[in-house]
């Protein structure tokens, strides 16, 4: 005759365990989730740390234009607005220690500074100026002694101001003696804006740099926070930095993930190698967070220029007739600089 199994009377504690297995545990997500972001919270400073050191020690390796500026015992120059000479300008005058320039000559202003330096001294130059607006453009002039040819490079504009400006990316042109500098201001292609859109343009001061950490610091952290607005494709694929720029974000973004999952990879190993008891959550959960971190740096550098794209788009577009739009188009502007193809309206 076949017995019937034991019936054992059913505790809490294992009422609970049930319920647990069949229906999850309400903080188990939680449990994996909280220690995951924070491992990859750590692992993503230490591997900020570690490239940063890396990148010191390496950094002739990863810039070799930068050599010849560094080393150079000079001091920094400082030149006020008002000792710049206007060569090309329609108005303008002297305010303070400052320069303002009030009207453009025709589509442009070219302000001269007669101040010989060595190249090699000065790898950074700083203009501190306000009232540069978004339709015009600013390169600083340069002459090498003995050579009557004129070389240039242009600003790239943060606000109403331009951001600190690497002079190694003249290449061999920035070399040797340099007998002057001069700043050139113009029109931007669109046709709806002329002279700065009547703003002035007030030109506090020049600083020449001599090479340094914070020098390099600075400029790529100008290069990050101002990328070019707009590139002409239909997508709008922008670089991360602007033509002259030093290191690419996305790049450092991309390191600073892989070599956080190393560091986590290589902590997980080394707890099973010495038998410790492992984490709570997986290694996956962790890899996850450091992606997020990794999009988390990746926006916030982005934001202040999805702001610029916002306002830059209001001033240019905003409740005009579709003319007016074309006229203050760019890019349209730049590859039909007659008419900006007015003939082709209103179909294209």
């Amino acid at each position: 005759m076949a017995q019937e199994p034991e019936q054992r009377p059913t505790t809490d504690s294992g009422a609970f365990a049930t319920e647990v297995v069949e229906h999850g545990d309400p903080n188990a997500t939680q449990s994996i989730w909280k220690p995951a972001l924070k491992e990859a919270g750590w692992a993503f400073a230490i591997a900020a740390v570690l490239i940063s050191v890396i990148y010191a020690l390496a950094f002739k390796q990863i810039h070799p234009e930068f050599a010849r500026f560094i080393g150079r015992d000079a001091a920094p120059i400082t030149a006020n607005g008002r000792d710049f000479i206007s060569v090309s300008i329609g108005k303008g005058k002297q305010l303070g220690s400052a320069y303002v320039v009030e009207d453009f000559n025709d589509d442009e202003a070219v302000l001269y500074l007669p101040r010989g330096f060595v190249a090699e001294d000065y790898p950074f130059i700083k203009v501190n100026l306000s009232g540069f607006t978004r339709y015009s453009k600013a390169k600083i002039l340069w002459q090498r002694d003995g050579e009557t040819e004129t070389h240039a490079l242009e600003f790239n504009r943060s606000g109403s101001d331009v951001t600190q400006i690497a002079m190694v990316y003249g290449g061999e042109q920035y070399a040797g003696r340099i007998n002057a500098i001069a700043l050139l201001f113009y029109d931007g292609p669109a046709l709806g804006f002329e002279n700065n859109d009547d703003v002035d343009i007030v030109i506090d001061s020049i600083e020449f740099r001599p090479f340094s950490a914070m020098r390099v610091a600075e400029q790529i952290f100008g290069d990050w926070t101002n990328p070019p607005l707009w590139q002409g494709y239909s997508n709008n694929i922008v670089r991360g930095i602007h033509t002259n720029g030093m290191v690419f974000p996305n790049a450092v973004a991309n390191l600073l993930v892989v070599t956080g999952l190393a560091i986590v990879g290589l902590v997980h190993f080394g707890r099973k190698w010495r038998a410790v008891s492992p984490p709570a959550h997986r290694l996956l959960a962790t890899a996850l967070c450091l992606c997020l971190y990794g999009w988390v740096f990746n926006d916030v550098l982005r934001w202040h220029w999805r702001i610029e794209q916002l306002i830059d788009t209001h001033e240019r577009y905003s409740g005009l007739p579709l003319e007016e739009r074309i006229r203050n188009n760019d890019i349209r502007c730049a590859q039909f600089p007659k008419d900006c193809a007015a003939h082709l309206l209103p179909y294209f």
